[in-house]
């Protein structure tokens, strides 16, 4: 709400809109980065990196007939449900308050397209945040790397403002890095701000970096196993 009255007051000052953001738009971006960042948005690398690499937590894994990814996939998205329950609920009683600054498409097209690039903005960040755990293999406090991630997720995935709005420099780098197409991407797509070429770029970059990602996951895996022992790190 402090964000909102922040902005309020810098449309107050401009006769056109900025960069083709008006404010109900910018009101409707942040009520919608509550719910992104809530459903998309994993949070398993502590899981991984401190009870089960660090404690050895991992060893049961191991004995399982299912992949280790396999486990942790299905064990962090129930929360991103429930989590993500709360952040529509947010979003909802913000529409009920405040319906004239809700401007969230109703295209279907739009709304098709928002929910594949959602679909894949959460695998992307899961493989993210597995990789950022498996860290944990090779380092003995990986806290610092964690909140390194955090800083740079909050000012490149759109949650500072949108990236449209950023420096030139800043913004080209942040339309390249993954952190975008976990949080901004999506909530374009339910504003309604990505045609259907758009939406199609965007599903293929998130499909190359979840390539590069699963990849690279597998790669710190299969060399990080052979560093663990039951007794952990």
């Amino acid at each position: 709400l402090i964000v909102l009255i922040y902005w309020r007051g810098v449309f107050m000052g401009q006769s056109q809109p900025l960069a083709d953001w008006t404010y109900p738009a910018i009101a409707s971006y942040y009520m919608l980065l509550v719910v992104a960042g809530s459903l998309l948005i994993a949070h398993i690398e502590e899981e991984v990196a401190y009870y089960d690499i660090q404690l050895g937590g991992l060893s049961p894994y191991l004995l399982r007939p299912f992949s280790y990814f396999t486990a942790k996939f299905f064990h962090e998205f129930p929360w991103r449900i429930v989590q993500g329950v709360f952040g529509v609920t947010v979003f909802t009683v913000f529409t009920i308050l405040f319906g004239s600054l809700v401007l969230v498409s109703k295209d279907p097209v739009h709304i098709l397209g928002g929910v594949v690039i959602a679909a894949f903005a959460y695998l992307l960040s899961f493989v993210f945040k597995m990789i950022v755990g498996l860290t944990a293999f090779w380092i003995t406090d990986y806290s610092g790397l964690q909140q390194l991630i955090e800083v740079l997720t909050i000012v490149l995935a759109g949650f500072i403002m949108p990236l449209e709005l950023l420096p030139a420099g800043l913004k080209t780098i942040a339309m390249v890095l993954p952190f975008s197409y976990m949080i901004y991407f999506p909530v374009l797509a339910f504003l309604g701000k990505l045609d259907s070429s758009q939406m199609l770029t965007t599903v293929g970059m998130q499909s190359m970096w979840l390539v590069v990602m699963f990849i690279s996951y597998c790669i710190l895996w299969k060399n990080g196993i052979k560093k663990f022992t039951s007794l952990g790190q």
